[in-house]
């Protein structure tokens, strides 16, 4: 019963849509205005899709170029962390860089939270471990704190507990760099000794004092100075933008471990 009932409502369905496209054809061949509203209407249906169709395109090429970029940025991030490494140790013959680059996109990320972090799609098949650091090409971005074997979790630099050793890249003067809690385009940057030479406009990049972060890494500009006593507190433009990343580097430090027994045979 039911079934008749369907193919009663198709045929219906059926009938009416071939009645309809009758009456347009009966119209538009006895009237030439009402065939060109007609072909005008078929017109912007067609550019309506063809539009539709070149957006579809050009997103679907957008990823790719973006993934194009990526892969080049981490060819030029390379190239240059073993020419910095080279021009470190010119009396080597065998130069292996300090720092080399995992390339991974977001597919999750949080910005509303004190605590943020951001999911990778990179895990330990691909070498990434707790503690590494994460950055893009605009700055520094979090630190791993949890991998499985084909993702890994990254506790964002908009998080409260935490802080970059940072550097006034034009004197060197450095101190601890930290979230402000408010604006994710914000961060304060502290124990800035008072007699120190600094200026709006400014760069701030990361000091590398640091097994997590190379030195160098443009982070932002001071866009305000204040005064905490015997020191200052400079306010950080950061040049990375968090509501939009896509596509970062993971860092292992090579000579990890090899840092970390120093540090704790002076911790003995």
């Amino acid at each position: 019963m039911q079934r008749s009932r369907l193919i009663s409502v198709i045929s219906t369905v059926l009938l009416f849509i071939a009645l309809e496209v009758l009456s347009i054809v009966m119209v538009s061949k006895n009237s030439i205005v009402q065939r060109y509203r007609i072909m005008g209407g078929v017109r912007n249906s067609q550019s309506a899709m063809w539009n539709t169709s070149r957006k579809v395109q050009y997103f679907i090429n957008y990823r790719v170029e973006n993934e194009r970029l990526a892969q080049e940025n981490l060819k030029l991030r390379e190239d240059l962390e073993r020419y910095r490494t080279i021009m470190d140790n010119r009396d080597s013959l065998i130069v292996e860089p300090l720092y080399s680059y995992i390339q991974a996109r977001v597919i999750k990320n949080s910005t509303n939270k004190q605590y943020n972090y951001i999911i990778l799609n990179k895990g330990a098949d691909k070498g990434i471990k707790p503690g590494m650091g994460v950055i893009t090409d605009k700055g520094i971005v979090g630190v791993v704190n949890a991998v499985e074997k084909h993702h890994c979790q990254v506790i964002s630099f908009l998080s409260a507990d935490q802080r970059v050793s940072a550097k006034l890249t034009k004197n060197g003067s450095f101190g601890p760099l930290s979230w402000n809690g408010h604006s994710v385009m914000n961060a304060v940057m502290s124990e800035i000794p008072a007699h120190t030479e600094v200026a709006v406009g400014d760069t701030i990049s990361t000091s590398g004092f640091s097994t997590i972060y190379p030195p160098d890494i443009p982070i932002g500009r001071v866009a305000k100075i204040s005064e905490n006593g015997v020191a200052l507190d400079l306010t950080v433009a950061l040049f990375q933008n968090f509501s939009a990343l896509q596509y970062v580097y993971v860092i292992t430090n090579n000579n990890i471990d090899e840092i970390k027994s120093l540090e704790e045979s002076n911790e003995e």
